[in-house]
């Protein structure tokens, strides 16, 4: 089973973390958080990074999901997983709830297609219900008596 580390700006991965205990029950088992502090040194931060990876660690590969891509967090996994990790690491930015539960529901596929499979339920969790009424016509600002209000009607 593929390890997951959540690794984000503080305090958004354990909002994260207690939204997936709601979810779920608990905490699954292999999945971690690192919250990065803005004061906190970034070689620190991959050392807590890469020892969160081998805790998770189970044989098949570590998931780093990211809040920001190019920001710290984001860099320190780069960093984690590239510096003498020795584990096959995927990384995939722009994290949010419904990618993570995903994450937790797909670790036993390959390390490269979940990552294509939180990309996917990343973008298809955000979704838009509009500003339209239930029977999707838009607001007509005409008066009631105006004869621009029902300009279609003969």
């Amino acid at each position: 089973m593929l390890g997951l580390v959540l690794i984000t700006h503080a305090p958004l991965g354990d909002a994260i973390r207690q939204c997936v205990q709601h979810v779920m029950g608990s905490t699954p088992e292999g999945f971690v958080v690192v919250d990065v502090r803005s004061d906190e040194d970034i070689d620190q931060t991959v050392l807590r990074i890469q020892d969160a990876a081998r805790n998770v660690h189970a044989g098949t590969g570590v998931v780093f999901l990211t809040d920001l891509f190019g920001a710290t967090p984001s860099n320190a996994a780069v960093r984690a997983g590239v510096e003498s990790l020795n584990v096959q690491t995927v990384l995939v930015s722009g994290c949010n709830l419904p990618m993570v539960l995903r994450a937790l529901g797909f670790r036993d596929l390959p390390i490269n297609e979940v990552a294509e499979r939180l990309v996917m339920g990343g973008r298809n969790g955000i979704v838009s219900t509009g500003a339209t009424a239930p029977q999707r016509q838009t607001f007509n600002p005409a008066k009631s008596d105006d004869s621009a209000r029902n300009h279609h009607q003969q």
